[in-house]
């Protein structure tokens, strides 16, 4: 399957940036300290390799997960298949998972060139990869289709943290609920993605100052088929806001409980919350 048109630049900062139609992929990668933008681009390669594995499986992967009961052929469309039936949300399909999945697969393969510290951000999911002694900030964006971070997080080998995803309103996703920003902490950028959505969604509140679609009709060629989702959001009450905070938190918290995750930061309206192991990691930065 040929692939859409494709670029891959080696950025002023020894990091790489791979372009190929709904993939925009930052790759930072280094050995004990030292840059390794060799090994980025190797990397890049790689990944629109694997970009090309998932797009030869696009009709399984529009299906919901848990209507398939086999897992497609395909080693990257199996996980993320794997990532959504995780979740247990009725209407999910394994595109919920694609970003994190192809970040995961990114970063495993540098890790086996021998690489110590990496990073693969795949349109604000990132996949983390640290040996003992290193570390990494990953900024938390208020909404999540800006890029700008108003807290950040220090990530250590000894957290576990594979992967940080981001879900809500104004990304590149569709949503169900209200929250600006959802992200959230796992072992596995593939489980953190598809728990990014599970837990946007679950911020959905019934009011008048949000407007609703339905997604196939907003976007045909979606993978959520008479799906409404959320297309605007207007002020909200502190009630509103309140209860959409508590439902998102709610959600990440039992999927902690379920050890899927790590925790989750969601911000409504300007107001970010935190799961209880997660709280005391985050902080301020404006």
């Amino acid at each position: 399957m040929a692939l859409w048109n494709h670029e891959i630049v080696m950025l002023g900062d020894d990091t790489t940036l791979v372009e190929c139609g709904p993939m925009r992929l930052f790759i930072d990668g280094s050995r004990k300290g030292v840059r390794d933008p060799d090994a980025c681009r190797v990397a890049a390669e790689k990944a629109l390799a694997f970009l090309e594995e998932i797009a030869g499986h696009r009709a399984e992967m529009h299906q919901p997960a848990v209507m398939c009961s086999e897992p497609p052929q395909s080693d990257l469309a199996h996980e993320m298949w794997r990532a959504v039936r995780l979740m247990g949300d009725h209407d999910l399909t394994p595109m919920a998972a694609v970003a994190g999945t192809i970040a995961d697969a990114t970063a495993d393969f540098m890790v086996s060139m021998g690489l110590t510290r990496v990073l693969v951000n795949n349109g604000g999911d990132v996949a983390v990869r640290l040996a003992r002694g290193e570390q990494a900030s990953v900024g938390i964006r208020p909404k999540v289709g800006t890029p700008a971070v108003s807290h950040r997080v220090v990530i250590t080998a000894d957290l576990k943290v594979g992967g940080i995803c981001t879900s809500g309103l104004g990304g590149r996703s569709f949503t169900r609920g209200v929250a600006s920003s959802a992200s959230v902490f796992a072992s596995r950028a593939s489980v953190a993605d598809a728990a990014a959505t599970a837990v946007a969604n679950a911020t959905y509140i019934d009011s008048q100052s949000v407007r609703r679609g339905r997604a196939d009709t907003i976007f045909p060629d979606t993978d959520l088929q008479n799906v409404d989702v959320t297309v605007d959001v207007g002020p909200l009450t502190a009630t509103e806001i309140e209860t959409a905070l508590r439902q998102g938190l709610e959600r990440a918290e039992a999927l902690v409980g379920q050890r899927l995750i790590f925790g989750a930061c969601v911000i409504v309206k300007g107001r970010l919350e935190c799961t209880r192991f997660l709280s005391p990691l985050v902080e301020k930065l404006i």
